[in-house]
């Protein structure tokens, strides 16, 4: 895998200024909520065209309701997967304030503070695990179009162990991207719209490059066996 090349292919666009730009006002928008599927929907596009080889032209900003429901649905999925932990983040709270009396004494302080660290490792080490997941759930999505097909967790695996030394290193360049991103605050507020949208950007050429390489390579995964018909 080339990973330099995620942080400037954008700019062999001969249109990549104004199309950076757009993507920017919908990062924009991102604040009330609105822009969230179309930056999605326009990553999951440029994960598409990377795999397929294409990857000298920026997807044009064109069939916006297409990119906003297949950002929504992105949005959806993830919400899915975040869901078990978000649910016992907040029934361990409304559980444990009812135990709050207890740490009126040391063994119930004691008690109490012990079940409420517990809990928050156990959610923490979920949403850390999702968190991994989350270029393989992109992947999967993105060359799939299949809501049902991304939960399948063997095809998930499938997209991290078809390589995993690499996928950890899509991971790490991904989140350095990230970081570099978020330096876009100095150039006025508006800054970190325009890098944020070029994170994605990055993180989309990153997932398209390692589904090119490792993953179209591996054999699908056999059908599970159907039953004989009597």
């Amino acid at each position: 895998m080339d990973y330099g090349k995620p942080f400037t292919f954008m700019f062999e666009d001969r249109e990549w200024v104004a199309k950076i730009l757009i993507g920017a006002l919908f990062a924009l928008l991102s604040i009330v909520l609105i822009g969230i599927p179309f930056v999605l929907g326009y990553a999951l596009e440029v994960i598409r065209r990377v795999a397929a080889g294409r990857e000298d032209v920026l997807p044009a900003w064109d069939d916006l309701g297409d990119k906003f429901v297949q950002g929504l649905i992105l949005v959806v999925i993830l919400f899915i997967f975040y869901l078990p932990a978000t649910l016992l983040g907040s029934c361990s709270s409304i559980f444990l304030s009812s135990l709050a009396d207890a740490g009126r004494s040391n063994v119930g302080g004691t008690v109490f503070g012990l079940l409420l660290a517990l809990v928050n490792l156990l959610v923490g080490l979920y949403g850390f695990l999702i968190g991994l997941l989350i270029p393989a759930i992109s992947i999967r999505y993105a060359m799939t179009r299949d809501f049902g097909a991304t939960f399948n967790l063997s095809a998930l695996w499938q997209v991290v162990s078809a390589d995993l030394g690499n996928y950890v290193l899509v991971l790490l360049v991904g989140w350095v991207a990230g970081v570099i991103a978020s330096l876009g605050v100095i150039a006025c507020i508006i800054g970190v719209f325009v890098t944020g949208f070029w994170s994605m950007l990055v993180q989309g050429h990153l997932y398209g490059q390692y589904y090119r390489n490792f993953v179209s390579r591996v054999p699908p995964m056999p059908a599970e066996p159907t039953a004989p018909a009597f």
